[in-house]
């Protein structure tokens, strides 16, 4: 079973025969991304054959390690695991990321850097890919921080607009900030096991101390907050929505966001070991799950009217895991996956038919794009809940699952949550789909972009009906929704549906909203500020940053280089002192006597006359001047 090593391998080698061509040549070559995520899409569906039946939890399929680096006497290593879990993940990943690139075919083929967009798609769907089959936290942190590099180009890809740059720095370094925690999770982790081997760490989880555990789930934790864009660290998403609609489908559907809540279905015996962890997880995925279908309910922008939704149902996520089901999250992180990147992708091509993405200037789209309102209403029908689509059975799932083990509470906070969901895609649908149509010339999207949406439609119909083989698969007893449970979660997902379409959808004008939203108060303004997050860490966290950024500037150019200027100034009318001196006094001593020894030659060298006679004299008088001293002396 090698060939599990070319799952990831392949978008990645399209990848780097991409990366160095010219922009011309790497436009035309641009099926290669489509060709590496569609070949990766083959070996994982053989992949999951051979799980199949699957029915042991935690048993792997095929694991395989490479050593790269030796520490302290231990072996660092790269190395994949195939197990039940990795083999539905692999195929989430190459489902949704073949439908993203064959999408992007039809959205992105007027862009000039189109071939640049696909190769950073195509790394980044590798890099997922990585991820899941990661047999060692090592290796799942390595693929963790390439999905963070190309989330940052991604979102970033139009840079020569002002909202795309900021949107992409502030997703790099807000989710940063969860990955300081991670690894320092790590640290704490390999010092206390000296081993990053899933098997080694895991399998010794129960053995450590409470208080080790529950640092090292805490700091996971944060992390995968990060990631997946958990209250308080969720800022970051509703701005992505700043990069192209098929790269958010992908980011915000199947891979990063979905990396933070495979990170603690990975890591779960240390939240159980724990105990604390898996307290606060359920907590952040309650708190997360309401505010943010809160937050979603008074968006304009459809996008962000998505964004703020992927921030709930990844709080669901972490509710159900926090709660003792992690089966059900998982299934609702399957489910979630499919119906989200259908919402994006139509999402798409109603921008393209509308020419903007404020909900207030669209409406009757429906008679103008009936495949997109067709697919996007299944899809939205998910996403409330609503039987028999996916969404319904997943909700159903984590719902009972917390009411099963006693989170009264939290039950109570997750049906509210189920309620607010229904009410905005209540709202999303009767303001874009209903109503007088109040643009120009639509048209329906590109036959590329439309077999996508209708693909993810049908496996987002169909899925649901899964659970209890899904259940099975991954060695838990499976069932059916519980009667009174799936009557309960159903009225409230109706409920909220009836009282959007009372506020959007009782007639063909759209009702005017502004007494509702006076009536409401603060409540409303809390809303559209969104909680004031932005602001708080604008005014506690940014501004004192740049203030003391620029303080330290200052004192850098006045103090730091003041005295390094000076030192050099110092230096500098020390070596003018030298060099003068240098100049006169040893050069002059020096040159001195050279002129002195040139002097001395010439007098001598006229001495050197070559006359017999003049040297007759010097004789003589040498004699004289001898006899005379001669006479002195003896006197």
């Amino acid at each position: 079973m090698a060939y599990v090593a070319l799952i990831p391998l392949l978008p990645a080698l399209a990848f780097a025969v991409m990366a160095p061509l010219s922009r011309v040549v790497r436009n035309r070559v641009r099926w290669l991304g489509v060709a590496g995520v569609g070949g990766a899409l083959l070996l994982s569906l053989v992949a999951f054959a051979s799980v199949w039946p699957g029915g042991h939890e935690g048993e792997a399929a095929y694991h395989a390690s490479w050593p790269i680096a030796q520490v302290g006497g231990v072996d660092l290593s790269l190395g994949i695991l195939l197990d039940p879990l990795a083999a539905i993940m692999l195929l989430v990943v190459t489902i949704v990321g073949v439908c993203v690139q064959v999408y992007s075919l039809g959205y992105m083929h007027r862009d000039e850097r189109v071939g640049w967009y696909f190769a950073v798609l195509t790394l980044f769907t590798a890099a997922m890919l990585a991820l899941v089959l990661s047999d060692n936290f090592l290796m799942f942190y390595m693929a963790w921080e390439v999905m963070g590099l190309c989330s940052y180009l991604l979102i970033g890809f139009w840079h020569e607009q002002e909202a795309p740059r900021k949107a992409s720095q502030k997703a790099f370094l807000t989710t940063r900030v969860g990955d300081v925690g991670f690894a320092i999770g790590l640290a704490i982790m390999y010092a206390t096991v000296g081993s990053f081997d899933f098997d080694v760490v895991l399998g010794s989880a129960g053995a450590w101390a409470p208080g080790v555990a529950t640092a090292v789930a805490l700091l996971l934790l944060f992390g995968a907050m990060g990631k997946s864009a958990q209250v308080p660290l969720h800022v970051w998403l509703p701005d992505a929505m700043a990069g192209p609609t098929p790269a958010s489908a992908l980011i915000h559907a199947a891979t990063m966001v979905a990396a933070g809540v495979f990170l603690v279905a990975r890591a779960l015996p240390i939240f159980e070991a724990s105990g604390v962890a898996l307290t606060v997880t359920m907590a952040v995925g309650a708190i997360t799950a309401l505010l943010g279908g809160l937050l979603a309910a008074v968006q304009h922008d459809v996008k962000k009217v998505l964004a703020y939704s992927t921030i709930s149902q990844l709080g669901y996520m972490f509710l159900a895991i926090g709660a003792g089901g992690a089966i059900a999250g998982m299934f609702h992180l399957v489910t979630h996956a499919f119906f989200k990147s259908l919402l994006f992708l139509g999402a798409g091509v109603i921008i393209h038919a509308a020419h903007t993405q404020d909900m207030r200037e669209m409406g009757g789209l429906a008679r103008h794009l009936p495949v997109t309102s067709v697919t996007f209403g299944i899809g939205a029908l998910a996403l409330a809940g609503i039987f028999p689509f996916s969404g319904f059975w997943s909700k159903d799932e984590i719902l009972y699952a917390v009411w099963n083990d006693g989170h009264y509470v939290t039950f109570a906070v997750a049906l509210m949550a189920a309620f607010v969901t229904a009410f905005y895609v209540a709202r999303l649908w009767f303001r874009v789909f209903t109503g007088p149509v109040q643009t120009e010339n639509l048209a329906e999207g590109h036959t590329e972009m439309l077999v996508p949406m209708g693909v993810l439609a049908a496996i987002t119909a169909v899925i649901g009906l899964t659970a209890p083989r899904f259940s099975e698969f991954l060695g838990h007893a499976g069932h059916w929704p519980d009667p009174a449970m799936a009557v309960s979660s159903s009225v409230v997902a109706l409920s909220g549906l009836a009282l959007g379409w009372w506020a959007y959808g009782r007639t063909r004008l759209v009702l005017n909203t502004r007494s509702l939203k006076e009536r409401s108060g603060h409540a409303y303004t809390v809303l559209t500020q969104k909680y004031y997050f932005d602001v708080t860490y604008e005014h506690f966290i940014i501004r004192p940053y740049m203030r003391a950024a620029e303080s330290l500037s200052r004192f850098d150019g006045s103090a730091i280089d003041g005295a390094v200027n000076g030192a050099a100034g110092a230096w500098k009318r020390l070596t003018e002192v030298a060099w003068s001196f240098d100049g006169r006094v040893i050069d002059g001593f020096v040159n001195g006597v050279a002129r002195a020894a040139r002097a001395s030659g010439g007098a001598l060298r006229r001495i050197q006359a070559g006359r017999v006679q003049t040297y007759q004299r010097y004789v003589l008088g040498a004699l004289v001047l001898l006899m005379l001293w001669i006479v002195v002396k003896g006197a």
